[in-house]
């Protein structure tokens, strides 16, 4: 596994302005832009319960595998967790990559599995994700992580 990709793996990342978090990462993603065939969508920054105690941070990457087969949809997220202090704080190990198609005007999902399986099945995707999640943790993250 090449060392960047290893160390991003390794990485947790702490935040403490998840408010802005969406902004910043979407303009991660345009800087990051895209890859032979793979192209960065928009992320989505959502909180599953009431009590904001998880953040999750979505984002959408396009595919086209092959000159003649389907495009598909890689779909990341990486979960957060709020810690006593109020920061937010996720692995990047954690992030779990979903391979969704269409199917018969919906969306099937393909595939699922975590960093390390992606990185063995979707190198592209995991290497374009690595540069953006490298970004955003640089930019957020306290020097301690």
């Amino acid at each position: 596994m090449p060392q960047a990709r290893m160390a991003a793996e390794n990485r947790v990342i702490t935040l403490r302005q998840v408010e802005s978090l969406e902004r910043v990462y979407n303009q991660i993603l345009d800087l990051v832009g895209a890859r032979k065939g793979i192209k960065a969508g928009n992320a989505l920054v959502t909180f599953p319960n009431k009590e904001k105690t998880v953040c999750e941070l979505s984002t959408t990457y396009i595919t086209k595998p092959g000159r003649f087969s389907k495009e598909q949809r890689v779909v990341v997220t990486l979960t957060f967790n709020r810690i006593e202090d109020g920061a937010y704080v996720a692995n990047v190990a954690d992030s779990v990559f979903h391979i969704v198609s269409e199917d018969k005007g919906g969306l099937k999902e393909v595939w699922s599995g975590k960093f390390q399986e992606a990185a063995e099945r979707i190198e592209d995707v995991v290497k374009l994700y690595t540069e953006a999640i490298n970004n955003l943790a640089n930019k957020f993250s306290s020097p301690s992580s």
